[in-house]
């Protein structure tokens, strides 16, 4: 259930800044994305879906901007860990938190 929390909280981190086409935090942008990632690798079938959501979560913003965002420390070290921690959850906990994240986007 530690998983399905840190994505619940990862999507309420992001969905106010979508509203407002603004990018999240670097350390949240890099959770998110981390976490985004992960779950189209975990999730081969529905990878599409995940790009897609990746793209819209930075569809507003210029490219330069995501381009630094990407660049930071902040952003790296919390995508890495983000991932490092998918990776130790049980494969049918991550598909089932990342379907909610697929669900939370409709």
């Amino acid at each position: 259930m530690k998983i399905y929390s840190i994505l619940c909280l990862s999507i309420a981190i992001v969905l106010p800044e979508i509203a407002v086409a603004k990018l999240p935090p670097n350390p949240a942008f890099g959770q998110l994305e981390g976490t985004i990632d992960y779950c189209a690798q975990a999730d081969a079938p529905s990878a599409a879906k995940y790009q897609d959501l990746k793209k819209r979560l930075v569809e507003d913003v210029q490219e330069k901007e995501v381009a630094e965002a990407r660049k930071t420390k902040e952003y790296k070290e919390s995508y890495d860990a983000m991932s490092e921690a998918l990776g130790k959850v049980p494969h049918e906990q991550v598909i089932k938190a990342c379907g909610s994240l697929l669900e939370s986007k409709k």
